[in-house]
C-alpha cells in the first residue's frame, strides 16, 4: 500500500526520454516499454565469442573461434553495443550514475533467465579494476553487475579471487594487437583465497576485441578452472 501511494506521488520517469512509467507496466525497470524496445537485442551470435552472426545455430562458432579459439568457452551477450545502451553504459562508467548499474543488471538477469542453455557456475567472478582506477571511479560497475546477477541466480559471487595488480593504460584508442599486449600479465589469482573452482563466468559491461577477458580466461584455466564462461551486457562488433 505505501510502494503504491508513492508511486502515485513520486512515479518512475524512464531514464531514456524521461515519461512516466505507467502503473500498469509489469516491469520495475526505470525504463517506458518504448525504450525497452529500442535496446538493440542480440538475437544471434557465435556460442564462443558472441560476435553477431546471421540465422546462427545454437552453439554454432565463428571462423575466427574454429581457427583460434580464445581461452573462455562460452560468452553470453545481451544486446549490441549501440545507442541507447552506449549512452547507459557511459553514464554509470564515467559520470558516477551507479543507480544506473541497478537498471542494467535488471537488463542482464532477465535475459538470463530466459536463456534455455544457462549453465550455472560455481562462483561468478567480476572483472577486477585496479585499486587505483576504482577509487578515481568510486565503484567498479563490473562487480555492481555481478550483485545482482549472482542473487537472483542463488550463486556465490567473488570478488576477491582474481585481481587486477598493475595498472595498464585503458583499453580505448588501441587496436587489437595493442590491446593483447596492454593486458597481458595484469591479472592474477589472489594469493589470500583458498577456493577452488572448476566452472566459473566472468561478468563485465562490455566486450571489444575481448583481449581482457581471454586473459583473464587464461590465467583462470592456468590455476586450476577447467570451465569459464563470460556474460557481458554488450558485445561490439569487430
Amino acid at each position: 500500500m505505501i510502494k503504491g501511494i508513492l508511486n502515485a506521488i513520486y512515479p518512475r520517469r524512464c531514464v531514456l526520454c524521461m515519461t512516466s512509467c505507467r502503473q500498469s507496466d509489469d516491469s520495475p525497470l526505470d525504463l517506458c516499454k518504448d525504450c525497452q524496445n529500442d535496446l538493440p537485442l542480440m538475437e544471434s551470435a557465435c556460442f564462443q565469442c558472441a560476435i553477431p552472426l546471421q540465422n546462427t545455430l545454437e552453439a554454432q562458432r565463428c571462423g575466427q573461434c574454429l581457427q583460434k579459439p580464445p581461452a573462455f568457452d562460452h560468452v553470453i551477450s545481451f544486446y549490441h553495443y549501440q545507442q541507447p545502451l552506449i549512452w547507459l553504459i557511459q553514464q554509470m562508467k564515467f559520470h558516477k550514475r551507479i543507480l544506473l548499474a541497478r537498471l542494467l543488471s535488471q537488463l542482464m538477469v532477465r535475459r538470463l533467465q530466459l536463456h534455455q542453455s544457462l549453465s550455472i557456475p560455481d562462483a561468478i567472478i567480476p572483472v577486477p579494476l585496479h585499486h587505483k582506477r576504482r577509487y578515481q571511479r568510486g565503484f567498479n560497475q563490473a562487480e555492481e553487475l555481478a550483485k545482482s546477477i549472482a542473487k537472483a541466480l542463488h550463486c556465490p559471487l567473488d570478488s576477491h579471487y582474481l585481481e587486477r595488480h598493475l595498472n595498464n593504460p585503458q583499453q580505448s584508442g588501441l587496436n587489437a594487437k595493442q590491446r593483447r599486449k596492454n593486458v597481458k600479465g595484469v591479472f592474477r589469482i589472489s594469493h589470500k583465497t583458498t577456493k577452488h573452482y572448476s566452472h566459473v563466468a566472468i561478468i563485465d559491461d562490455v566486450m571489444s576485441t575481448g583481449s581482457t577477458l581471454n586473459e583473464i580466461a587464461r590465467v583462470l584455466k592456468k590455476s586450476g578452472i577447467k570451465k569459464v564462461d563470460v556474460w557481458v551486457l554488450a558485445r561490439a562488433s569487430r
